[in-house]
């Protein structure tokens, strides 16, 4: 009996002490971040002083939430980047070459240097987990959905996991990111400004993402295409649309996707200069499914190209990806999930489930930012181009509060 008291305090006095250490720790931690984030208005040190600020913000969140934290010194300051500031244009767009390479499909690898853009069936690879039938026709009518309902009356995180994502290899999910009540309950309703462009429509992957039976070099039968006709009808329900048209994988009459997202990034930022009343950012894409997978819906009396909405999480399987920082996280997985319900609600088997990924695909520029697969490359042009007036009609639902 004497033995195993002896044991117990060891191991209540082992506990103790680990305890100890990580509280320090945690205070060292704190203590060096606000040291960083109240350095003096010092010439070029701005960046030292964001980074301080970010790893404060970070050291708060590994005590709340149980994870992170411990590594937040070594990876601020053992990589390549030392310090990275988010307001930066050009750290910015230099640390989205990440996210480029590995959106390149290995398809590609023996693609020659002259590259016949629009007869390529190159697309987006994300379903392999979620394959998809012919569902029943959909009106536009609103209706109660079970999954919805019951998401709404219980608030389930885990519920809302199982039902409305699919989460990739690539990243990793935890309670504290996906609050049900203020995902469901954020404001992303916006005032039409008569004359102003309020949203942007452009394609990444606007070279290389066209249809069954796309015609060669015609990019009206592209996805470019398929966002001119999203543009139009969100513009008869009283939105200022700038489609851009800009194919960002097409470089020098070549294509190249390694690196469309710099390329993308530097549009966005460019077109936002030119239209500063721009609060939705659409990010519009064609899956690839594979051979032998037609998959559509009917609408309106029309087969319809489904659509899958994707949500970058910068974070890996072991947690945030700092450099790859988004401040708009929120508000994007708010967004997403808000468009999957009235999609589940006014055209049940429109949408597949929301896709989570691992970094951050130009969508932290905006919390109304949307990245989305439409269609595939077995869907024809008229099937894609019949998802743009219920898809319209889903985001105005979300963006008027209406419906």
């Amino acid at each position: 009996m004497e033995q195993g008291g002896h044991i117990l305090v060891k191991e209540l006095g082992d506990s103790m002490r680990k305890e100890i250490i990580r509280i320090l720790s945690g205070i060292g931690v704190a203590v060096f971040a606000g040291s960083l984030f109240t350095v003096g208005e010092i010439p070029k040190i701005d960046g030292i002083r964001q980074m301080g600020k970010m790893l404060l913000a970070q050291t708060g969140n590994a005590f709340v939430d149980g994870q992170g934290g411990q590594d937040a010194v070594a990876e601020m300051l053992g990589g390549q980047i030392y310090f990275h500031n988010p307001d930066s244009e050009e750290g910015s767009q230099a640390l989205v070459l990440a996210e480029n390479r590995e959106r390149v499909e290995s398809v590609l690898a023996d693609e020659g240097a002259e590259a016949e853009t629009m007869g390529k069936l190159t697309g987006d690879v994300y379903n392999e987990k979620s394959a998809e039938t012919v569902t029943q026709p959909a009106d536009g009518i609103r209706r109660n959905n079970a999954y919805v309902e019951r998401l709404r009356s219980t608030l389930d995180t885990n519920y809302l996991w199982k039902k409305f994502y699919i989460v990739d290899s690539t990243t990793s999910v935890t309670k504290n990111i996906f609050d049900v009540k203020k995902l469901l309950e954020m404001n992303l309703t916006m005032k039409k400004k008569k004359g102003k462009k309020q949203i942007l429509i452009y394609h990444t992957h606007g070279a290389s993402e066209s249809f069954s039976d796309s015609r060669s070099g015609k990019i009206e039968d592209s996805i470019v295409g398929v966002g001119g006709e999203l543009a139009k009808e969100l513009e008869k329900k009283g939105y200022g649309v700038y489609h851009d048209e800009k194919r960002y994988d097409l470089i020098n009459g070549k294509l190249e996707r390694s690196i469309a997202y710099n390329k993308a990034l530097e549009g966005i930022q460019a077109n936002r200069r030119a239209n500063p009343e721009i609060e939705v950012l659409i990010d519009l894409h064609r899956d690839s499914v594979g051979q032998g997978k037609h998959t559509y819906t009917t609408i309106f009396g029309k087969k319809t190209a489904i659509v899958m909405f994707f949500n970058g999480m910068s974070r890996t399987k072991s947690g945030e990806i700092s450099y790859l920082y988004n401040p708009n996280l929120q508000g994007n997985l708010a967004f997403s999930l808000q468009l999957k319900c009235k999609a589940m609600e006014y055209y049940d088997g429109f949408t597949k489930p929301i896709y989570l990924k691992g970094y951050r695909y130009n969508l932290h520029l905006a919390k109304r930012s949307l990245l989305i697969e439409l269609g595939n490359e077995n869907n024809t042009v008229e099937e894609a181009k019949n998802a743009a007036a219920p898809l319209a009609d889903v985001l105005d639902k979300v963006l008027s509060g209406q419906g």
